[in-house]
């Protein structure tokens, strides 16, 4: 039985979706993207960052990098690759439906877009299943971070090093209902719908979701929709599209000097024919692509705190900056940004993601064959390029 996040619904006025063709976003020049949101205070941010024994959350450790006289310290989920030990991370997997209050299908029905239907090919992907990469048979997550911790992980012959996500456990359906204003609803010519969405609206709602739902700041809980992208609105229609899943960290109580803080991965999964008819490319958002950015951003930079040097983003307009160590960021402007995973008969799209070694700026690479980027190593072939003083954002 699915749980409700608003309160009951109210009869109102609806109105049918826009028919659109396949490309009709691609011609509006929609652009795949995500977002990271660090909501930790001050004091715990500095906490977050030295391995602070006060500090409740996902097993974690902190290592550093120079560059150009500066040291950048970083948290990543796990243990430190020196020790050379396997970490199991617990999950939490969040199906989520959305109801909307404004569009109705031909029959009258307020139109539902439901996440349920894709909760075992999730649960069965790369990210929980096994696959072979360079870096050994195992989950993607887990091959991308062994692959920029080849060396330290790997002398002496102790193959251990791991970061692995345990099987989510799967907690009882969500419908989200999605006011008038807040949404724009679509219909494909083979009748599939899809919705872009507020994006503020929908960062609300997980705001109010993760105080409710019975998780723990020891697991990673994920959410998913489907079928919907995000972006800003005015007067109730999109004006700056796509957003596909953002990462955060936020601290949910102190007791004594015991400081908890929950790490949150939300992401869409897109149908191919709606990926299409978004982008132009059926892989874009497809299946695993955005979550598989921000699972892989949540394990490389829980607490979304991980400064690094300024540099220009990787298929970005020129000038277009960021300093943080976002290893999805970096590869989503590149097309295509997915690289493809067959696991159980299906094939996946989790997206190409860069290497800690992009972000220290060194000309020659030590992760596992010199690599910038796995799985895909085509998509970065040498470190980032300063921004210097160009502002970031």
């Amino acid at each position: 039985m699915n749980s409700f996040a608003q309160g009951p619904r109210a009869v109102r006025a609806t109105r049918a979706p826009m028919p659109v063709s396949s490309g009709y976003f691609a011609d509006l020049n929609a652009a795949p993207k995500h977002k990271a949101m660090n909501q930790l205070s001050a004091a715990t941010n500095a906490a977050t960052q030295v391995q602070d024994p006060r500090i409740v959350s996902v097993p974690n450790f902190t290592r550093s990098f120079s560059y150009g006289g500066i040291s950048y310290p970083y948290t990543m989920v796990g243990r430190d690759p020196a020790t050379k030990q396997t970490t199991n991370v617990a999950t939490n997997y969040v199906p989520l439906s959305l109801y909307f209050d404004e569009f109705a299908d031909q029959n009258g029905n307020n139109i539902t877009i439901d996440a349920t239907a894709i909760t075992s090919e999730v649960k069965r992907s790369p990210l929980f299943e096994n696959a072979e990469y360079a870096t050994g048979f195992t989950q993607f997550v887990d091959a991308q971070m062994r692959a920029e911790f080849w060396p330290p992980a790997h002398t002496g012959g102790n193959d251990n090093f791991h970061v692995l996500l345990e099987t989510p456990e799967t907690l009882i359906p969500v419908t989200i209902e999605v006011p008038v204003g807040s949404s724009q609803v679509y219909v494909l010519p083979d009748g599939t719908f899809f919705a872009v969405i507020d994006f503020n609206f929908i960062v609300s709602q997980m705001n109010t979701l993760v105080q409710t739902e019975p998780i723990t700041v020891q697991s990673i809980p994920i959410f998913l929709t489907r079928n919907a992208v995000y972006g800003e609105f005015s007067e109730g229609q999109p004006t700056n599209c796509c957003v596909g899943g953002f990462h955060t960290a936020f601290e949910t109580k102190q007791t004594g000097n015991r400081i908890f803080v929950q790490t949150v991965a939300f992401a869409t999964s897109l149908d191919s024919d709606v990926a299409d008819g978004i982008f132009g490319d059926p892989g874009a958002f497809a299946d695993i692509n955005a979550l598989s950015h921000e699972v892989a951003e949540t394990l490389n930079d829980p607490f979304v705190n991980n400064v690094t040097p300024s540099y220009q983003i990787p298929g970005a307009p020129s000038g277009t900056c960021q300093n943080t160590l976002e290893v999805g960021d970096i590869v989503e402007n590149l097309s295509p940004d997915y690289t493809e995973v067959t696991v159980h008969g299906f094939t996946y799209h989790p997206q190409s993601l860069g290497l800690l070694q992009w972000f220290e700026g060194n000309p020659q690479s030590n992760a596992i064959d010199g690599d910038f980027s796995f799985p895909d190593p085509t998509r970065l072939t040498g470190p980032f390029s300063d921004c210097g003083a160009q502002p970031v954002g």
